[in-house]
């Protein structure tokens, strides 16, 4: 349990802001922390919880938790995406911390979960301050990407000036950027619906041709709706000739906009729509307000053959950071059920593989 001088309580819905703000402004905010994210997962099978852990009446950590039931009976799953929202880095926060893993165990267990996984965005320096709240890294089926949520992501900092970033690009970049503007394509903002549908049906077209799977429509559609305040989706889309030839789906909060999505068909690809596209991204975060550009993940850096080197190679050219995030650990509450659960994902896991 907590000690005397904090307490954890659930937000209710009237607290979005004050839990949107506190949020944004944490240095270890991510979008998956968001208010409106968590309804757009309660939209399935997930329940969104907000705890905040509160020191005299101030917010001080927490954690949004996404708790579901699970297969086989094995109980419920929780999950504070990118969370929780606490600091990693410091010894003198060793008793918030202890405070808010001792309250988020508490809670979950309450709740029948059998574990509650955690994927906080720091790097492994943050390793040993984890370790001592008793958790421990997860089992992951593709160590590549890291997990549930990538490990290994590229960031821009955008807050020397656009002039600066710009001409910090790799010149081929810098060169396709301006080519592209030269060959008339321009960028719009997807408003309306039949935009998403356009775009949509772009990134199967894309999908089909590079050979990965994409989600179903309604995911998107649920980002449309509910992605509209303090965590915005933005739908950019790339034109030609009145033609759409692209378009990048990604998400705002607080400093950072994240790239999550790109689509482009042939005549895209060779009037470089997908440089302009970014670029016209990072204007937009500058313009809201923004500093930092995610563009999420990639593969490890230290495989420069890998599956992943079109993308690893696409990313580089605009020159942002290589992160490496801790990746995904686990505080186990049912150590039976756990294994039995971990056992059952890597049976169906290696049933998929073979199936491929």
């Amino acid at each position: 349990m907590a000690r005397p001088e904090y307490q954890l309580r659930e937000l209710t819905v009237g607290q979005r802001d004050e839990w949107d703000r506190f949020a944004a402004a944490h240095p270890l905010g991510d979008f998956a922390q968001a208010w409106d994210w968590g309804e757009l997962k309660a939209d399935g099978e997930w329940r969104a919880h907000r705890l905040g852990l509160y020191q005299d009446d101030a917010l001080v950590a927490g954690a949004q938790v996404l708790v579901r039931d699970l297969p086989w009976g094995a109980g419920r799953l929780a999950y504070a995406s990118r969370g929780p929202l606490v600091d990693l880095t410091t010894t003198d926060a060793a008793p918030q911390r202890a405070a808010l893993f001792d309250e988020l165990e508490h809670w979950c267990r309450a709740r029948g979960a059998l574990c509650l996984k955690v994927d906080p965005c720091v790097t492994g320096e943050a390793e040993v301050y984890l370790r001592r709240c008793g958790v421990i890294p997860a089992p992951v089926d593709d160590p590549d990407f890291g997990g549930t949520q990538p490990k290994y992501v590229m960031r821009l900092d955008l807050s020397p000036g656009l002039d600066d970033v710009f001409a910090n690009f790799k010149a081929d970049v810098r060169n396709r950027v301006r080519k592209a503007g030269r060959r008339g394509v321009t960028v719009r903002r997807g408003e309306s619906e039949a935009d998403w549908r356009a775009w949509y049906a772009l990134l199967q077209e894309t999908a089909t041709r590079q050979q990965f799977r994409v989600r179903a429509y309604s995911y998107f559609d649920g980002l449309r709706r509910h992605l509209t305040g303090a965590c915005e989706a933005w739908l950019l889309l790339a034109e030609r000739e009145a033609r759409l030839v692209g378009g990048i789906l990604c998400v705002r909060f607080g400093p950072t906009v994240w790239y999550l999505y790109g689509a482009m068909n042939d005549e895209g690809r060779n009037h470089y729509s997908g440089y302009v596209l970014q670029w016209d991204a990072m204007q937009r975060t500058v313009e809201a307000g923004g500093t930092v550009y995610d563009f999420r993940g990639v593969g490890p850096f230290d495989q420069p053959d890998g599956p992943h080197y079109g993308l690893n190679r696409f990313k580089s050219g605009f020159s942002p950071a290589e992160v490496e995030w801790v990746g995904e650990w686990d505080l186990v509450l049912s150590p039976l059920r756990y294994r039995l659960f971990n056992w059952a994902m890597a049976q169906r896991s290696r049933r998929g593989r073979r199936g491929r």
